[in-house]
């Protein structure tokens, strides 16, 4: 029996570990892969293998297992690759490279084939070095010669300044290194290859500098010839400039960075304001400007410039530029007058100056131009001036001040209207006093006014008047303050009359007074005084209507405001009475109260209903009450527990909880029920427990608990048992803005269940339990101990069920209800964790792991970023993580694996790339799929790095691997046979800046290409009758077929006026670019009407085409007929003079034929358009001449019948 079991749990584990192979197999990523083989003992680790697009863009690197050569490169998108070697300078492998179609199913990557290359020869290496800078020289044409100078090929250095020739067979060469712009202090060096790689030794090639060129500009001129610029070196910084160095004026530098005494000089003597300074080393210097002419004074900007050479020819961005000249005016009270200091100038609304004690000024560094100057100063005013200013007028024209600042005040607190006339002159203005202050402002220029204030027949009609009626001013090139005008006003004065145990919130209230209109609005600013031993007066008030108020807000009044005509110098009130203090309560829900008099002894509770919101009521005695609330709310701890008369601010009852009630509804009686419960804004389950309340519902035992919650505040309740069974599991509880009697009812009933556990004891192991009866429910899961146990249930006894175990690296046997255990077997391993530079885990590296036997696998880490190579036999394996935008730490390791072990390892990924994600869809939103897209950089620094991906089924795409700190164009790749269901994008790119992250959203329109083209033709004839005889054609160039003909439509009604013009659609035609034409026919009898039948051409090239063809026939007219009809006689004539009189028939006919041939001469230079009657023009005598020979041959007849 044991025998049995046992051959029952090989065979299972045979079947669970081929599972598990093939499982493992399918998660394998795409990708292309090989090993370099030499028959030479080489170092693989030295050597790299990329891939790259077919336009050579670098899309990922890897290098080479140490031990075997073995490689391997991920695919993330499908298309035309090209996989190349990158070995050391020197070396030589075949192929090269090799061009890969990944289609992801039959290409040579995908159908797991090996890409090799063999190593084939060494060669000659070296680097060009810049002086100076560790960067370096690329681009350098580097020449190789034979030691007889014969020339056997040339090359260009890398961005790491190395070059190479390779294959090479021993003997001596000379190495020569050019540039077109460059200098160099070393160029040429001799080199003997032996045996092996001949490297070439450092410093033997070294650029001595380049060429530093900027230009020196002028506003309005272009470049500005005739400045030196002066070019410092950095302290300290070696060079080996061989720049100009005679004739360098004697100019100290003052920046103690640089050298006192400049290195090199050169001048802008080139019409464009360039200069260059030749052959300076890498490094650090200062440029200054400098300019001899003493009778001019230009300002240069900047006043010098710090540049850099690194490894290129610099253009230096920043132009020296000539800004402008200096030139002075004056601010003047007018002519010969006196200076106006601290005055600001401001040129087209831009402060620029200051005048100073006299008046002046000086604009510095202004350019030529025409300019606006405003002036501005304290009290005075003045006119913009518009100036324009030149090298040959460096001056500018004195501004006199326009008018003087002249103020007053009208004593009233409304805003009056003062009128101003100037006299001897119709100057005349009116301004509005301030409104409390009654001050009013104005400027005017020097001269006398008349100044009075003007007050309506209202004001008047009330007894308003102002003193004096006028005054008269005068303005003397200063301003002019303190003119003044006042009024006559009355007395109101009222009394208070308070209870006996007001405080002094009553004798002292405030007494407001306010202005009415006619209709009893409020028109003026309130008035207030307090009353002082139980009266008040208000003192200065204008007659009319006014209404007097005391407050309400804390006391009770018999009234608290009345209406008061004024019409006399003294009016008195109506009395005041007090009559109780108002209590304000906030309430934020309806509840009841109840309050009563805290100072007296056995005194009366009254009650009250507050209701939302604010609450007021009147008591009769002042003191302190005691309140108290009841309802099924709870309120914050600080609720009042008192409220006083003395309260300044109402009272605030916030009711912070409302009751909710959820209830258990058990089929069986428990002692009571625990539940677990998660609230809102609290970090930690809570367990509470539900009582019964001795009573039933529907047969049910009813269990209770009381929830107290705050609006919108949510508590998640799941009853916890292991036995009972509960419909919902769990549910949500969500805090309304009131009490809820029954929030929520749970049923419960008895459940099932299951223990159980795996042999040996494994910990971790996952145990499903699944339901094959019921599928729609899901599948449990649960975890084993230590000790291999697990447990499941309560579950539904009714149910059937079906249990099964895994873990990886480990395989189980099915579960044995009799002992209800599993027995399970341990694998080897290989665990790898692969985490970001936070600690995070990172999904998408690709793990490859070879080993002994040719044992090789490449896995992609998912979202835990772990790999677990799984049926490992025991052996040493070689570890390499690679994934494009990261580099790992180790980025590669070699692994001892032994009998039965699991071996964890830890990889770090550094982020040093990033991707740019985006879709393309159609105007309609339809996805474009297998789109190339590409993001090419466009600054120097970042090399012109190019990237691009394919879009997916759904019209995403992502390209990877962008630099940060670059700037890319992203685009729709163009080019024959590239993108050919696209015909352009919207917008044609978009310009991104990669910084430290990925960027999202780059999306693009694309347009469909055009295949067809509308044909589309408007007939209008000059009548309706006329379109049923019309038909029309479309011909393709060069066929005598129509492609398509139809009948024109008629109108609906060809008896009306109104002609509408036909419209005529024709079927699509390809847009092949082709020519096309369209033509009219009619039925029309040529007897009865001339007509021209219209031809429109066209070229396909288009997406729609459009003509308009007018049809115009007119009837012909009775003399038209008779020309016809001579025309027959001529034909019958010419026969007869024939037979009869050949010499006049001879000559009859040359004058007919030459008119036929000027006629045939005319139709021929015709396009396309017919004239349907053919007429032979003949004048008069002509026919006459015609008529006379044919009426002598009658005679002539006539006579021989005689």
């Amino acid at each position: 029996m044991m025998e049995k079991n046992l051959n029952s749990f090989l065979i299972i584990l045979l079947i669970k570990l081929i599972s598990f192979v093939s499982n493992i197999h399918a998660n394998e990523v795409l990708g292309c892969g090989g090993f370099i083989k030499s028959s030479a003992d080489l170092d693989f680790s030295k050597v790299e293998v990329a891939l790259y697009t077919t336009q050579g863009s670098l899309k990922v690197k890897t290098d080479c297992s140490p031990s075997n050569g073995y490689y391997f490169i991920p695919l993330y998108d499908k298309g035309n690759y090209v996989i190349k070697v990158n070995p050391p300078p020197g070396w030589s492998f075949e192929p090269e490279s090799v061009d890969v179609q990944f289609d992801g199913v039959n290409d040579i990557c995908s159908l797991g084939k090996d890409i090799n290359f063999n190593f084939k020869g060494f060669g000659i290496t070296g680097k060009v070095q810049i002086y100076g800078n560790k960067t370096p020289a690329k681009g350098v044409q580097v020449e190789l010669k034979s030691e007889n100078n014969q020339k056997i090929g040339h090359t260009y250095t890398d961005s790491n300044g190395i070059f190479s020739f390779t294959p090479i067979i021993p003997g001596k060469y000379i190495v020569k290194a050019t540039h077109e712009k460059w200098h160099f202090l070393n160029s040429e060096h001799q080199v003997t290859v032996q045996t092996g790689n001949t490297e070439i030794p450092a410093n033997s090639l070294i650029v001595s500098g380049f060429n530093v060129v900027g230009r020196v500009l002028s506003e309005g001129f272009g470049g500005f010839a005739g400045v030196g610029l002066l070019l410092y070196n950095l302290k300290g910084q070696n060079t080996i400039s061989k720049c100009v160095e005679r004739n360098i004026p004697a100019i100290s530098n003052t920046d103690s960075r640089y050298d006192e005494k400049p290195l090199c000089y050169t001048t802008t003597n080139k019409p464009n304001g360039e200069y260059i300074f030749e052959n300076i080393s890498s490094g650090k210097y200062l440029i200054v400007p400098y300019f001899e002419n003493k009778n001019i004074k230009f300002h240069i900007e900047p006043k010098f410039l710090e540049v850099e050479v690194l490894k290129d020819t610099l253009t230096v961005p920043n132009s020296f530029d000539v800004s402008g000249i200096s030139v002075s005016g004056k601010i003047l009270v007018g002519p010969n007058g006196r200076g106006i200091p601290n005055a600001n100038i401001k040129i087209n609304g831009r402060d620029v100056a200051v005048t100073d004690k006299n008046g002046g000024y000086t604009l510095d560094n202004i350019n030529t131009g025409t300019y606006t100057i405003q002036v501005t100063a304290d009290n005075v005013q003045f006119n913009d001036h518009t100036v324009k200013i030149s090298i040959t007028n460096p001056a500018l024209p004195d501004i006199y001040v326009n008018g003087f600042k002249v103020c007053g005040q009208v004593v009233s607190k409304t805003s009056h209207n003062v009128a101003i006339t100037k006299q001897a002159s119709t100057y005349h203005t009116e301004i509005s006093t301030e409104a409390n202050s009654g001050a009013w402002c104005l400027y005017l220029s020097n001269g006398k006014y008349l100044v009075e204030v003007l007050t309506s027949s209202e004001e008047k009609a009330r007894g308003i008047q102002f003193f004096p009626l006028s005054q008269t001013i005068e303005v003397d090139s200063s301003p002019l303050d303190g003119i003044m005008f006042s009024q006559l006003k009355a007395m109101v004065i009222g009394q208070i009359k308070c209870l006996s145990d007001a405080d002094i919130s009553c004798h002292n209230t405030a007494v407001t007074l306010q202005a009415l209109d006619s209709s009893g609005k409020i028109v003026s600013q309130p008035i207030v005084t307090n009353v002082k031993g139980g009266s008040y007066n208000f003192d200065n008030i204008l007659p009319g209507l006014y209404e007097i108020s005391v407050p309400n807000s804390k006391l009770c009044w018999e009234s608290n405001s009345y209406r008061v005509n004024i019409k006399s110098a003294k009016e008195s009130v109506p009395i005041f009475k007090h009559t109780g203090y108002i209590i304000a309560i906030a309430s934020s829900h309806t509840t009841q109260i109840s309050y009563k008099l805290k100072q007296v002894e056995n005194a009366k509770s009254h009650e009250a209903i507050l209701t939302p919101g604010l609450n007021s009521f009147c008591v009769e005695k002042a003191g302190t009450y005691d309140i108290k609330f009841s309802g099924c709310h709870l309120y914050d701890e600080n609720v009042v527990k008192t409220f006083s008369t003395n309260s300044q601010t109402p009272l605030n009852v916030n009711a912070v909880k409302h009751l909710n009630t959820v209830k258990i509804l058990s089929t069986d009686r428990v002692s009571d029920y625990q539940v677990k419960i998660f609230t809102s804004g609290k970090n930690v389950e809570e367990f509470v427990r539900f009582t019964t309340t001795g009573s039933k519902e529907d047969g049910y035992i009813v269990y209770k608990y009381d929830f107290y919650l705050k609006y919108d505040e949510r508590v998640k309740i799941t009853p916890v048992s292991d036995l009972m069974l509960f419909k919902p599991e769990t549910k949500e509880i969500r805090g309304g803005s009131d009490c809820v009697d029954s929030a929520f009812e749970f049923t419960s009933t008895k459940g099932l269940l299951i223990n159980g556990k795996t042999t040996p004891a494994i910990n971790e192991a996952k145990i499903t339990l699944a339901f094959p009866k019921n599928p729609e429910l899901s599948s449990l899961v649960a975890m084993t101990n230590a000790k291999g146990e697990f447990k499941f249930g309560p579950i539904d006894s009714i149910l059937s069920v079906e249990l099964s175990a895994e873990k990886e690296s480990y395989v189980f046997s099915s579960f044995d209800s009799a002992t209800n255990t599993f027995k399970g077997h341990k694998l080897c391993e290989v665990i790898v964790t692969v985490k970001d530079e936070s600690g995070n885990k990172l999904p998408g590296v690709l793990l490859s792991l070879s080993g002994a036997e040719s044992y090789r696998k490449n896995l992609v880490t998912g979202e835990d970023g772990t790999i677990k190579f799984h049926s490992l036999s025991p052996s040493q394996y070689y570890l390499r993580a690679m994934m494009k935008e990261y580099e790992f730490q180790p980025n590669s390791k070699l692994i001892e694996v032994k009998e039965g072990a699991t071996v964890v390892e830890e990889l770090k990924g550094n982020r040093v790339a990033f991707s740019v994600y985006g879709s393309i869809t159609s105007l309609n939103g339809e996805p474009f799929s297998n789109i190339l897209v590409e993001a090419v950089s466009f600054d120097d620094h970042c090399s012109h790095h190019q990237e691009e991906a394919t879009s997916e089924f759904n019209g995403h795409y992502r390209i990877r691997g962008l630099q940060p700190n670059c700037e890319y164009r992203v685009s729709l790749r163009s080019g024959n046979g590239i993108n050919t269901n696209v015909d352009r994008s919207l917008p044609k790119e978009k310009i991104i800046r990669i910084e430290n992250g990925d960027i999202r959203d780059v999306n693009f329109i694309g347009i469909h290409p055009i295949t067809f083209v509308d044909v589309t033709a408007r007939v209008c004839a000059s009548q309706n009758d006329y379109y049923k005889s019309l038909k029309i054609y479309l011909y393709r160039r060069g066929s005598d077929t129509p492609l398509h003909s139809q009948r024109v439509d008629t109108p609906l009604n060809p008896k009306n006026k109104y002609n509408p013009c036909i419209m005529v659609f024709f079927p699509r035609i390809p847009f092949d670019g082709k020519s096309y034409s369209i033509e009219l026919t009619t039925s029309l009898s040529d007897k009865n009407y001339k007509y021209n039948l219209p031809v429109a051409q066209f070229v396909a090239n288009t997406s729609s085409y459009f003509t308009v063809l007018e049809f115009k026939p007119e009837l012909r007219t009775e003399n038209d007929l008779n020309q016809n009809s001579l025309s027959a006689i001529f034909l019958i004539a010419l026969v007869g003079i024939i037979f009869f009189k050949q010499e006049l028939a001879i000559e009859l006919l040359t004058i007919v034929w030459n008119k036929v041939c000027t006629f045939v001469q005319e139709m021929l230079t015709k396009t396309k358009q017919k004239e349907i009657s053919f007429e032979v023009d003949l004048d008069e005598s002509e026919i006459d001449k015609i008529a006379s020979s044919i009426n002598a041959i009658k005679k002539k007849k006539s006579k021989k019948v005689n």
